[in-house]
């Protein structure tokens, strides 16, 4: 099988997964549902010997992790195969450029640049992807997005974080996330056995999942494609498919924080974890509470 970029969106996961692997050892029931999208949480998870569930609703995202699954020659190629992998490599040099990094020290010229861009982008994407695309793409989450790349830019280590260094273009840098490791590799190829894919919706899988199967649930970036009451609904199936002490984790690129009506479900978990996540870091941990879930 070939993978085709009409179908890859994303090549690999940029966000860091130490959090999830950081609460492997806490989890009431060594199970986790997770988005596929390029692999890497389900192998990191899967190589840490949890039994992994990974959806997407992509079929092309699931096509891509089962050849990762097989560990093929040609891994670097497939992790850089997605759409998202390709705007990155050809505009992130542009990106830093733009923010004159390493240096950090932009002149007025592009300080200007980047403030007509900021206004600009949100009214590009409604042009290219529409108007929906570009409200949700507001300039709040515009200035959001800025702030944080700015700041990871601006860390000590900035230039051994392998997701900056894709963003910006320049492949995964010194350093492979530690999922893409030859030590990594070698802890998840033979646990494959542990990751069942699905090509399915997240909420028709929690919907028929088992009532409190999962010990873990990561739902990546949802909340920046679906509306409030989707939202609202996949939260609450969330709860009900989590053993009493298993854990939601939620990113977002597009807003700092998520709510929905029945985080009355959880305990906000306010526990610190390094999160190097240039664009899109976790915003909300929730702990599931002994309460009842309604169905």
């Amino acid at each position: 099988m070939k993978v085709g970029t009409d179908k890859v969106v994303f090549g690999h996961m940029h966000e860091d997964h130490s959090l999830e692997l950081a609460l492997v050892d806490r989890l009431p029931v060594r199970r986790a549902l997770v988005i596929a999208s390029g692999g890497d949480l389900a192998f990191a998870l899967a190589g840490a010997k949890v039994e992994v569930t990974a959806v997407d609703s992509n079929p092309g995202q699931i096509g891509l992790v089962r050849l990762k699954m097989q560990c093929p020659p040609n891994l670097e190629e497939l992790c850089f195969c997605g759409k998202v992998d390709h705007v990155f490599r050809r505009g992130g040099p542009f990106l830093a450029w733009l923010f004159d990094w390493p240096q950090r020290r932009p002149g007025r010229f592009r300080v200007f640049l980047a403030n007509l861009l900021e206004g600009l982008l949100p009214r590009v994407v409604a042009l290219v992807h529409g108007p929906q695309a570009g409200a949700r793409l507001n300039l709040d989450a515009i200035r959001l997005i800025r702030r944080r790349l700015e700041r990871a830019m601006g860390e000590p280590a900035a230039s051994n974080n392998p997701l900056l260094q894709v963003l910006l273009g320049n492949r995964f840098g010194p350093d492979a996330p530690e999922v893409w490791s030859e030590s990594g590799i070698e802890r998840w190829k033979h646990e494959t056995g542990r990751i069942h894919l699905r090509t399915a919706d997240v909420k028709e899988v929690l919907a028929t999942s088992h009532g409190r199967s999962y010990g873990l649930i990561s739902l990546s970036n949802l909340p920046d494609a679906v509306e409030q009451d989707a939202w609202d609904e996949t939260v609450a199936l969330a709860a009900d498919a989590l053993a009493t002490g298993g854990y939601l984790i939620v990113r977002s690129m597009l807003v700092a924080s998520v709510v929905s009506r029945h985080d009355g479900f959880f305990d906000l978990d306010h526990t610190v974890f390094q999160d190097v996540s240039p664009l899109c870091p976790v915003v909300w941990v929730g702990t599931k509470r002994c309460a009842a879930v309604a169905g």
